[in-house]
């Protein structure tokens, strides 16, 4: 059970702030009905309805921007139902309440910390536009180096970071930003919002604005994590020294559907140099990481270790100086204690002397329900011009060994790259990376070269100095990773005139092609793009796309804590179909045929009358005018027409252009959920042309929900006898195939479905055999859908019983008959 700070007290008397009780949120209490609208009726651009989840790999994760992460599992609030560090994706099993990040200072000696969790002090500014942006490697404006970094040309790198908003004031919006990672999700809040200052009367702000960017994976070998990246910049005229970052976590580790199970964890610490295992090689790296895992209370349902891994931290300063913090302290606190006895700090003055007190809590050796406070620092100051930056992994495994192996993934792919970003041959050589700048009297631009050097640096003059020589050294000469032939010089930083580093870039499997699945009667259409054919790897700059692979999962249930958006497990995902490019690389089956010819390429919009005439125009358009984006033209819509214009760009073989896909799966059935994925493999150019299949994407990084669903009768055809309830007599054992865990937003988690309804709107009343009402549903058929779904709750919340029910179908469209059937429940 969650500890109730003092501060609940007042705002439990806010109702028109009621987001503060997420403050104080326990695993079972219900924090209030309607508490999403009036979340809504405060402020429109936060963001804890569950979805922007982390679901592009096997450990799943709700973010808000509210300066915490995690789902608040078995809470009231709208994202509950959401995984919150779900391991493996779709089973249910939790690590993780919230986390949230924690930002202390001194101003003028008085320690003050602004906290995302469990007191809500950052929030969203009141725009509906300040809310949460997505985005993935790929996309268009979110070029990174060593890539073309600079997508609008105007001789700046990433400078329109994604928020929405117009940041470099060129009229256009999002236009140059780095994308990471199959999924990236990105945000901004503050600590100073009216309504913090309201909740939180007590607290002094400290005028922080701070941007928080999520990145994860989905291929196997990176997807057991996930990286997170703050940006902390002072946004006021307060004078903030002896700061400290830190990470607040609730870590509870077990299954959603055992009641307590957060009640059994223990609490581990690990710090060193650990392998990640790259192909072949080992690469070592450093990393710290604080760890929970479950003490065997749930009969080995939870075998999974998950850590929080400092990654890294730094204050940059104007001209290129940095200034580097490391973990500080580990503080575990325990049950409803207070603070003096190893309970939470309640107060600004004891969380700052938990961020800043040196000291690291032994690994517990008694199972509780346990939090964590990491913290990095001490940096001197905060200024708007000199951010510090904060990074960190959320990561799981199989085990203590397993956990480290995937922290160790999370560390190499936080390593990123370096690039010669200022086009100057002289900066970034001799394993020189870092500008040292003066005035300086006694500088030694290598400490570990041999040649002792005292250099005089006069102000305003730049040494470039290898500062991390001795990490260099310490890491190739770790004895425990198999490094095959790498060299020295290939653990050096600084080299051939790269003297930026670029953090979280790795080399990847070609990205997934936009996927859209549309459900028809015992079938389901896929159709996608050609974008994995198009995106070069962002590390190598090579295209080695190879081939489509086509996944469906089935029998899925929705576990408890598992969403529609966070998607099956891996056990239940299965491959049904595959094509690739005819270059002697197997399997040799031509995805460039016409579907009806073997293949999977497909031309679209062959339902419009004009179609010919219409991409023809586009054509004329787009040769005077390339760069311009053609207008909408009349009688289509702004979907058809972008189709269009991508049509025409690939003829003309202007950038933008496009090809299309699609895949029919013969074998669904009527009702049934189904997960279905489209992702793509590369060719390994290791041995040279050509090649053998390479790296292939997991399910993960695409997939879409779909249910197929009878037609809708044709007013011409119309038989109103062919209207039916399925299943019928409806009985648990015929609802357990498409029957759902519970969540909040549908109790029952049961279904029948009312088929062959007319194609226009109508009203489906359902009846008692005494002719009582029981239920009132609304349909639209006018779209071609047929099936209606009603859950077995009546009108007054109760589930139904036993028993025989009359319905009738009131169609609006006077061409189709009313009609009047019945079914029988058996409970």
């Amino acid at each position: 059970m969650r500890f109730l700070s003092r501060r609940i007290l007042f705002a439990a008397q806010c109702a028109a702030l009621i987001l503060c009780a997420i403050a104080a949120a326990s695993h079972a209490q219900d924090r209030g009905a309607n508490l999403k609208e009036k979340l809504q009726s405060i402020q429109r651009s936060i963001v804890i309805d569950g979805s922007c989840v982390h679901s592009a790999g096997n450990l799943q994760m709700n973010v808000t921007n509210l300066g915490f992460l995690g789902s608040l599992p078995k809470s009231r609030f709208p994202m509950s139902d959401s995984p919150s560090a779900q391991w493996p994706a779709g089973s249910g099993v939790e690590y993780l309440y919230a986390a949230g990040i924690w930002v202390g200072a001194e101003v003028d000696g008085v320690p003050s910390v602004s906290t995302g969790y469990p007191e809500t002090e950052f929030y969203p500014p009141g725009d509906p536009i300040d809310r949460i942006y997505r985005a993935s490697e790929g996309m268009e404006g979110g070029g990174t180096y060593p890539g073309q970094a600079d997508d609008d040309r105007d001789s700046l790198a990433n400078e329109d970071w994604l928020n929405g908003r117009d940041d470099d004031g060129d009229g256009r919006i999002d236009e140059d930003f780095a994308a990471i990672g199959r999924l990236m999700y990105s945000c901004w809040f503050t600590d100073d919002q009216l309504q913090a200052q309201k909740v939180w009367p007590e607290h002094d702000p400290l005028n922080l604005l701070i941007r928080q960017e999520t990145y994860q994976w989905s291929e196997e070998v990176t997807n057991d994590f996930i990286g997170a990246h703050y940006t902390i910049t002072a946004n006021g005229m307060k004078a903030l020294s002896n700061v400290y970052i830190g990470v607040y976590a609730d870590l509870d580790a077990g299954p959603r559907d055992r009641p307590t199970y957060y009640k059994d964890d223990q609490i581990g610490t690990w710090e060193g140099i650990w392998c990640a295992q790259l192909g072949d090689r080992e690469y070592p790296v450093r990393f710290s990481v604080v760890y929970v895992y479950d003490d065997d209370g749930d009969n080995g349902k939870t075998p999974g270790y998950f850590g929080i891994v400092v990654l890294g931290s730094q204050m940059d300063f104007p001209g290129g100086e940095s200034y580097r913090g490391y973990l500080q302290s580990v503080n575990i606190f325990a049950g409803l204690l207070p603070y003096e006895r190893g309970g939470d700090p309640i107060n600004d003055f004891q969380r700052y002397a938990a961020l800043s007190d040196p000291s690291w809590d032994p690994n517990t050796t008694t199972p509780n329900d346990y939090r964590v406070l990491l913290s990095v620092g001490p940096f001197p100051g905060l200024a708007p011009d000199a951010p510090i930056s904060f990074d960190l992994a959320f990561v799981c495994g199989n085990g203590l060994a397993d956990m480290l192996d995937n922290a160790a993934m999370a560390a190499r792919v936080y390593d990123g790259v370096w690039c010669d970003v200022d086009k100057n041959p002289q900066t970034g050589v001799l394993g020189r990376e870092t500008p040292v700048i003066g005035p300086l009297e006694m500088a030694d631009p290598d400490a570990c070269d041999g040649n002792q050097e005292s250099l005089k640096i006069i102000k305003g003059d730049t040494l470039w100095s290898n500062v991390d020589c001795f990490e260099e050294k310490a890491l190739y000469n770790f004895t425990d990773c198999f490094k095959g032939n790498l060299t020295f010089r290939q653990f050096q930083t600084g080299v051939d005139g790269k003297e930026t580093h670029i953090h979280w870039v790795t080399s990847s499997v070609p990205p997934p092609p936009s996927l859209r699945a549309v459900a028809g009667d015992h079938h389901v259409t896929l159709y996608w793009d050609n974008t994995s054919e198009l995106v070069p790897d962002v590390v190598t700059l090579q295209s080695t796309f190879e081939g489509y692979q086509v996944w469906r999962a089935d029998d899925w249930h929705r576990p408890l804590g598992t969403t529609v958006l966070g998607g099956p497990s891996s056990d239940l995902w299965h491959l049904i179909d595959g094509r690739d490019l005819v270059n002697r690389v197997p399997p040799d089956i031509d995805l460039k045929k016409p579907y009806e010819l073997g293949g999977f390429e497909y031309d679209p919009l062959y339902h419009l009358r004009d179609r010919e005439v219409l991409l023809r125009a586009f054509e004329e358009n787009l040769r005077y005018n390339p760069f311009d984006t053609v207008a909408c033209p009349p009688g289509i819509t702004l979907a058809e027409r972008d189709t269009f214009e991508a049509l025409a760009r690939w003829k003309l073989g202007f950038d933008g252009g496009k090809r299309y896909y699609k895949y029919i799966d013969p074998d669904a059935k009527n009702g049934l959920p189904y997960f279905y994925a489209v992702v793509a493999y590369d060719r390994s150019m290791l041995d040279g042309p050509p090649g053998k299949v390479g790296r292939i994407d997991t399910p993960f990084s695409n997939f879409v929900y779909v249910i197929p669903r009878s037609q809708a009768q044709e007013a011409s055809e119309y038989i109103d006898e062919e209207i039916c309830v399925v299943p019928n007599p409806v009985t648990r054992e015929r609802m357990a195939p498409w029957s759902f865990g519970p969540t909040n937003k549908d109790p029952s988690g049961e279904k029948l479905e009312f088929r062959n309804l007319p194609r226009c709107r109508s009203t489906v009343r359902i009846y008692t055999i005494a002719g009582d009402l029981v239920q009132t549903l609304g349909h639209d058929g006018s779209g071609g859908n047929g099936a209606l779904p009603w859950n077995l709750i009546s009108r007054n919340g109760q589930d139904v019983t036993s028993g025989v029910y009359l319905f009738s179908v009131e169609p609006q469209d006077k061409r189709f008959r009313e009609f009047v059937g019945k079914f029988v429940v058996i409970r």
